[in-house]
């Protein structure tokens, strides 16, 4: 039995694309062979931006795309299971075009798997709510795995009975095997670790908890063994964590820094991370002490209020407090920001850049992300907030009057203004994301809708 495992574009690629070789790690434990790809890394490091255009927004289609991937296909004819990770929305455009190319030419059973299955938050045509649905009624694909796949794929291959619902106990997973890849080729040792699935909050705007019903975490000692044996197997020397906090469980947290400054390996690790109100100055230590190197904090907003109405659960003393304990360690910090949340009034949007502008004393540890507020499907903003109009262009009736997406979009503009005078660093995809938001205004500006 010879199983082959994809990740297609577009993702990040100057380090390994993570699911297919946990897969390959959950293969290996069931003795199954299998061999992984990094289509993403070698399709983008070939053809960059011009590549993520294509794959992102379905535009500047290049024959030579084609010719790149119809030669990659040629090495995966003879393959009996072909396994393809569609890690979000924006790898269906590529994962269309490599079905529409290898489907005729093997006989090897394909299997589709991952979030990008459906479509939770794009607005744009080339993108599906149910991919994977459509893959397989145009004959391209044969099965989905929608959920986890650890142990639903081995048990599919081998002809047994399969689900993908979740595994309640993380414990004692199997290791990532990266043994299919030169990491001479990529830029820098990274891999990707995960800690935990799910989330302990339930923010409305966001759609992890529709996906992961139950949050579950790994034992602190074992993430951190994890990541010493990547070190030594590998030369890792970054972790990225791909967890929706890395600071979920506040006892597996603690544990693994701990154990990490017990192992004193050259390793830094960055990931998603909530502020909390039981923060010691030993825990800001151990953070720093462990290895942390960057920390990604979905903020969202500077207001209190809009804050609580998001879910976010944390105070602008804890925030503020936050920011200060790890400037003091020299911390880099991603602030994750969002602009134009229904409930969002003037006001709310100048705690807002009043916290943009207090930052400034940080300016070389922080960059600043922000977007403005997408309604989601399986979300309670998509579900039970009632905002009207077009999902691309929705409004919302609020304290102030009628918020609309042209109000939005000045927000937007005004917070990168004001991002880039306080010295911070910008995103560095701040055209792109510009250009697409501009789209969106030109749909409401032609609007019928009121």
């Amino acid at each position: 039995m010879s199983v082959a495992l994809i990740s297609t574009p577009s993702q990040l690629y100057n380090f390994p694309t993570s699911s297919i070789f946990f897969l390959k790690g959950c293969l290996s434990k069931e003795e199954i062979d299998s061999t992984c790809y990094d289509l993403n890394f070698d399709f983008l490091s070939k053809f960059k931006e011009a590549g993520v255009k294509w794959c992102e927004f379905g535009t500047d289609y290049n024959t030579e795309f084609e010719e790149f991937i119809q030669h990659y296909c040629n090495q995966l004819v003879d393959y009996d299971w072909i396994g393809i990770s569609v890690f979000t929305y924006n790898s269906q455009v590529f994962t269309k075009k490599l079905l529409e190319i290898l489907r005729p030419m093997t006989n090897a059973k394909i299997v589709l798997g991952g979030l990008g299955l459906t479509n939770s938050g794009s607005d744009l045509e080339c993108h599906s709510f149910n991919f994977g649905d459509d893959m397989i009624s145009l004959d391209l694909a044969d099965y989905q795995i929608s959920g986890e796949g650890d142990i639903a794929l081995p048990s599919l291959i081998n002809g047994e009975t399969w689900s993908s619902d979740q595994i309640d106990d993380l414990t004692n997973l199997p290791i990532p095997d990266y043994s299919d890849i030169d990491f001479s080729k990529y830029p820098s040792n990274v891999v990707t670790i995960t800690g935990s699935r799910g989330c302990v909050r339930k923010c409305t705007f966001c759609d992890v908890a529709g996906i992961w019903k139950k949050f579950r975490y790994r034992p602190g000692k074992e993430i951190a063994n994890e990541i010493v044996e990547m070190y030594y197997e590998y030369g890792v020397d970054t972790i990225h964590f791909s967890d929706s906090l890395v600071n979920g469980s506040m006892k597996a947290f603690r544990e693994m820094c701990a154990e990490l400054v017990k192992a004193n390996v050259p390793v830094k690790w960055r990931g998603l991370f909530i502020f909390r109100a039981n923060m010691t100055e030993s825990d800001w230590d151990l953070i720093k002490d462990s290895g942390c190197d960057e920390l990604w904090i979905g903020i969202e907003s500077g207001s209190e209020k809009i804050r609580n109405d998001m879910r976010k659960k944390f105070t602008n003393a804890d925030m503020y407090k936050s920011i200060e304990e790890l400037g003091k360690r020299n911390i880099k910090m991603t602030y994750l920001m969002m602009v134009g949340y229904p409930t969002e009034t003037d006001n709310d949007f100048e705690d807002t850049l009043d916290l943009i502008r207090w930052s400034e004393r940080y300016k070389k540890l922080i960059e600043v992300r922000t977007n403005i507020v997408m309604v989601v499907k399986n979300t309670e903003l998509y579900d039970d907030i009632p905002w009207y109009g077009n999902v691309e262009t929705w409004r919302y009736k609020n304290s102030e009057g009628i918020l609309t997406y042209a109000d939005r979009f000045l927000r937007w503009k005004e917070m990168v203004e004001v991002t880039k005078a306080s010295g911070l660093k910008v995103d560095n995809r701040i055209n792109q994301l510009e250009a697409v938001l501009k789209i969106r205004l030109d749909k409401e500006l032609h609007s019928t809708d009121s």
